[in-house]
């Protein structure tokens, strides 16, 4: 990469920093150590743009990661910018996805900046080859074509303005500008489903299909245009709360589902593909019959439309004392019972609680320390990220004290994932007394 062309990197950067924002903004930009972030962050340098440096330490590597930590502070001193290194514990994870953990963790504490430090945006370095992996992912899943769009640019929060050069060309502005960096070496390990597509996948494909990654950039343009398909098509199927039953039961059923979850998503509630079906067999279901979509919205069989309806569910709190637990109580919805052995999918060490507790809806601004987690999580935010379905999410239950500590959240009408325990409650090797809650449905 000659000069012009490392020049050319900047000079898009810059394009895009003054369509995206009139004025000089104020970054928080994530920088791990790796190549992408660190020409990011020279970027910036070489811009005279402001920015609070992020770097975030899982001590998944020991003395590598301090390494990774101590260059990115190093480098963000010898550029000009302010800089924060903050450490999390990846060994409290006891289950699940390291992936979507670290990134639900980076997330927060980035979001947790911004507001702190009132800035414009987080910089982030994703780029093409980032881009390529998530569309693919999406297909994958079985997203549907409207979702094959991948991350945009400027999304209001999230600023990536690399987006449209790979990582070769990224790594030849980093020599070019004598950029340091380090590598990730937990980056080689293909039990993660992006390190398998980067380090399996795409390499057997760049052999065996030239321009292959072209070519899945160009589905980007098939969803938007699928997308546009719908929204012609919307006018003549629904309304801003009506879905007209006779021509969507004319259309094929693909086509018919997909109209159905547009109209569904303009209420800003998304749906799982369950739903989607119940939706869909609405439009074949006796009047007056009915599907809850969240806390406030449901849909309504009529004799020739299906209509939104708000405002409908209702859930009349409950506290219990310790006394009653051991009994068992119960209302329409939940067993709640205290014993020495394990009588549910969710349960609590009982002894690390205070009673009495109270069972309620989730409201906003509710707090929660999940199993495995240090720091507090809004429940709203928790909910999301577990993809837990719009119409389990808005109905979900806390079970908490009188001063309002949160010791779990029910997942009302999940048959797959009951809920979340709070690290404070959890049971352990040393557990004497289980509290379990059950649901009746």
């Amino acid at each position: 990469m000659n000069k012009s062309e490392s020049s050319s990197i900047e000079k898009r950067v810059s394009e895009k920093l003054k369509e995206y924002f009139p004025q000089k903004p104020n970054f928080v930009v994530g920088v791990s150590g790796g190549a992408d972030s660190m020409a990011l962050l020279y970027i910036l340098k070489k811009l005279d743009i402001h920015a609070l440096v992020v770097h975030i330490n899982y001590e998944m590597r020991g003395e590598e990661s301090n390494k990774d930590q101590e260059l990115v502070e190093q480098m963000s001193f010898e550029w000009g910018f302010e800089c924060c290194s903050v450490r999390l514990n990846s060994k409290e994870i006891s289950s699940g996805n390291f992936q979507n953990w670290a990134r639900e963790q980076r997330y927060n504490i980035f979001n947790g900046f911004l507001t702190e430090i009132e800035a414009d945006g987080i910089a982030v370095a994703h780029h093409k080859n980032d881009q390529v992996e998530t569309i693919i992912q999406k297909l994958l899943r079985g997203s549907s074509p409207e979702a094959w769009k991948g991350m945009d640019d400027w999304n209001n929060e999230i600023f990536r303005p690399l987006l449209e050069f790979n990582k070769a060309e990224i790594l030849k502005y980093c020599k070019e500008n004598s950029i340091p960096f380090r590598t990730d070496s937990s980056n080689i390990d293909s039990k993660y489903s992006r390190n398998f597509l980067r380090n399996e996948f795409s390499q057997k494909m760049d052999k065996l299909f030239k321009g292959w990654q072209e070519n899945v950039m160009k589905l980007q343009e098939y969803g938007s245009l699928n997308k546009k398909m719908l929204d012609l098509l919307a006018k003549d199927y629904f309304d801003d709360e009506k879905l007209f039953i006779q021509p969507i039961k004319e259309l094929d059923v693909i086509l018919a589902q997909s109209l159905i979850k547009k109209f569904i998503e303009q209420f800003h509630i998304q749906i799982s593909k369950g739903v989607l079906e119940q939706a869909y067999n609405l439009l074949s279901s006796q009047v007056g019959s009915e599907l809850i979509l969240s806390e406030s919205v449901k849909l309504v069989r009529e004799r020739e439309s299906i209509i939104k309806v708000t405002g409908v569910v209702e859930f009349e709190e409950f506290q219990v004392s310790e006394t009653e637990v051991l009994n068992g109580v119960s209302n329409n919805e939940l067993v709640i019972n205290i014993s020495k052995s394990i009588e549910s999918e969710l349960y609590l060490d009982a002894d690390r609680i205070k009673f009495p507790l109270l069972v309620r809806r989730w409201k906003a601004g509710d707090s929660i320390q999940p199993l495995g987690m240090k720091g507090t999580q809004k429940v709203s935010d928790h909910l999301t990220n577990r993809k837990v379905p719009a119409a389990i999410r808005e109905k979900s239950l806390v079970l908490c004290d009188s001063d309002g500590t949160i010791y779990a959240i029910i997942f009302e009408g999940n048959t797959t994932n009951r809920g979340t325990i709070s690290e404070l409650s959890k049971a352990t090797d040393s557990t004497k007394r289980y509290l379990s809650i059950t649901s009746k449905k």
